[in-house]
């Protein structure tokens, strides 16, 4: 049963600050934890260096990555194939401040596997924080949708997520999963209540103001939740071209025409979209 979402009352002058990308998970069967050793790919990139000039953590987006035997970056994937051993999560950062913990948290199929807490040094200079993800035993990781999230303490630094298995090698479906979070692009604060709407095919946003925004325009719908994350209830069609406005109290609502999902995009899509006060 669709969720009832009363729309909101809207007039654009914004432009959408949408970044579309993929993330594809990795799996992981019983007794998982951080792989190390030889290729030492746990080990985050963190350099030497008084924090002084340091005062916040900035995280970039998820990459998913595979290692070579020695432990360095082998090349950044869009997913792992069936019987992968091994996922590898990464994110950038500007500078570390004092007293940062990263705490990890792994998901398969949205339910939480496997979690890890690491304090990091203070450092003013740029680097990678990684965690490699595997079986103890060395087995096949599970195959189904990995998700992992990175904070400091309680605050979400990034999150991504990567497909395993046979989903992720086999041709791609007609229709896509559209999930993603909304920001604040200031604070970078995940925001609660915002309301996605992607309307029919054919309907331009400036349509849709005109005549009155009605809910019959609406193709689906969904509301973010307190982590600012949110699910379209009906997948998009691919090859077709959607209109999107997203609108949150307090905030400027955006739109944009012309949202369209090629044959190249992964399932399920990946929406990051910030919102200014």
């Amino acid at each position: 049963m669709k969720q009832q979402i009363k729309l909101l009352a809207i007039t654009l002058g914004a432009t959408l600050a949408i970044t579309a990308t993929v993330f594809s998970a990795f799996a992981g069967a019983p007794a998982l934890g951080r792989k190390g050793g030889l290729a030492a790919p746990a080990r985050a990139g963190v350099e030497e260096g008084g924090a002084a000039a340091c005062t916040k953590l900035k995280a970039s987006e998820i990459a998913w990555v595979t290692l070579t035997e020695e432990g360095d970056v082998e090349e950044q994937v869009d997913s792992y194939p069936e019987g992968t051993n091994l996922i590898v999560p990464l994110f950038q950062y500007t500078c570390v401040p004092k007293q940062v913990t990263i705490l990890t948290v792994f998901t398969l199929d949205g339910e939480t596997v496997f979690t890890d807490k690491e304090p990091l040094k203070a450092t003013n200079s740029k680097g990678t924080y990684s965690y490699s993800l595997g079986t103890e035993d060395d087995s096949p990781l599970s195959d189904g949708e990995w998700g992992v999230e990175f904070y400091n303490k309680k605050t979400l630094l990034t999150s991504g997520v990567v497909m395993l298995g046979e989903e992720a090698e086999g041709q791609a479906s007609n229709t896509v999963a559209v999930e993603g979070t909304v920001k604040d692009k200031k604070t970078k604060k995940p925001i609660k209540g915002a309301v996605i709407l992607i309307l029919k095919p054919g309907l331009t946003v400036q349509k849709f103001l005109k005549g009155g925004q009605k809910n019959s325009d609406v193709f689906t719908v969904a509301k973010t939740d307190s982590k600012g994350q949110f699910v379209l209830e009906e997948p998009l069609e691919r090859n077709t071209e959607y209109s999107i406005v997203i609108s949150a109290k307090g905030y400027k609502p955006i739109g944009l025409d012309g949202l369209t999902i090629d044959d190249e995009q992964p399932d399920p899509l990946q929406l990051n979209i910030t919102l200014t006060k």
